[in-house]
């Protein structure tokens, strides 16, 4: 079964980000201000936040994202609590 972190994104309610077939978790910097998912097919999804936040932001999303794995089939949505606000979610 498909699971997905429930992320919010202040100003549009909480965002589903898929946890299938992610290859890497990664900020530019530790001080950007976004956060991207690489997936094993190529796409990524980048997350917006404050600048400064990157690495934190990076160790949530991998816990939520263990946690999420961890759960039965019977449970598809983690949600995530971040110490910062999500600005935007973005998908290529």
């Amino acid at each position: 079964m498909e699971k997905f972190l429930s992320i919010p994104v202040t100003g549009l309610g909480n965002q589903y980000v898929s946890v299938a077939g992610v290859k890497l978790i990664d900020e530019a910097t530790p001080t950007a201000s976004a956060t991207t998912i690489h997936y094993m097919d190529g796409t990524t999804t980048t997350i917006g936040h404050a600048a400064d936040t990157a690495y934190s932001v990076l160790l949530a999303l991998q816990t939520a994202m263990v946690s999420a794995l961890q759960t039965n089939w019977q449970n598809p949505v983690w949600p995530v609590s971040l110490n910062v606000a999500v600005s935007g979610i973005a998908n290529a």
